[in-house]
């Protein structure tokens, strides 16, 4: 769709079809540059249980530095791709921060983690054992950036900034974008179980609320990263 000032917004489809190019090819090129850095970049490799793919070795040096550095060429390439499209980048969101946004919005997180527990105790439900060897394997601080920093900036641009403002456009509206984009973030994780899916599926769901309802992307991002952080903390101190 084209506007008067020549802004080109992308199709739903082209969208979808765009997040998921970018997702999957970016990364290629920069893990076989981390790949060339030479073995050191393998070692302690943990096997992880990826669903339905089955049992895959993942390193925690060479699988920890690749989104690292590959998340950042995926939002610096979308930003270039948007500019030559017109497309103004206060679209994806506002990145300005309110403390008192911040406060309710993190109450609400806390709640909704409260239920979360819940529902894993009611149905027994326990994280992949192999993920969180994997996520505290040495050197764990590449763990931690993986998890607390890139996955929360990369992961919310992606879908709660950039998808959700072109699909948003079209008859999906803005519900519509929430649910189909959080959808598709869910896909992405498709190496946890279904029941866990689900509670994913529905943490998108408040994230793109979050995000409809302030304008914002820092605070999703922001509430992403919180919640990672007491994931991650969890899995230190009691798994």
């Amino acid at each position: 769709m084209t506007t008067d000032n020549s802004t080109q917004y992308f199709s739903a489809w082209w969208a979808i079809l765009f997040v998921f190019l970018t997702f999957n090819l970016i990364p290629v090129p920069f893990a076989l540059l981390v790949g060339s850095l030479g073995e050191w970049v393998y070692q302690n490799p943990v096997l992880v249980d990826m669903n339905y793919l089955g049992e895959v070795k993942l390193h925690p040096i060479a699988d920890n530095l690749t989104p690292i550095f590959s998340m950042s060429a995926l939002v610096a390439f979308i930003i270039w791709r948007m500019k030559k499209r017109n497309i103004d980048l206060n679209d994806l969101g506002s990145l300005s921060i309110n403390k008192r946004d911040i406060f309710y919005g993190t109450l609400m997180l806390f709640a909704f983690i409260a239920l979360e527990e819940i529902y894993m105790w009611a149905l027994d439900i326990e994280m992949p054992e192999g993920f969180v060897t994997f996520m505290l394997s040495d050197p764990i601080i590449l763990g931690l950036i993986s998890v607390i920093i890139v996955a929360p900036i990369a992961e919310e641009f992606l879908f709660r900034g950039f998808l959700f403002s072109q699909l948003k456009r079209t008859h999906l509206g803005g519900w519509g974008a929430v649910t189909l984009s959080s959808f598709l973030w869910t896909i992405i994780h498709f190496q946890y179980e279904p029941l866990i899916l689900l509670v994913l599926f529905i943490f998108g769901i408040f994230l793109g609320y979050i995000r409809m309802t302030y304008n914002s992307l820092s605070l999703p991002i922001i509430l992403h990263a919180i919640n990672n952080t007491i994931a991650f903390g969890m899995a230190y101190f009691f798994y």
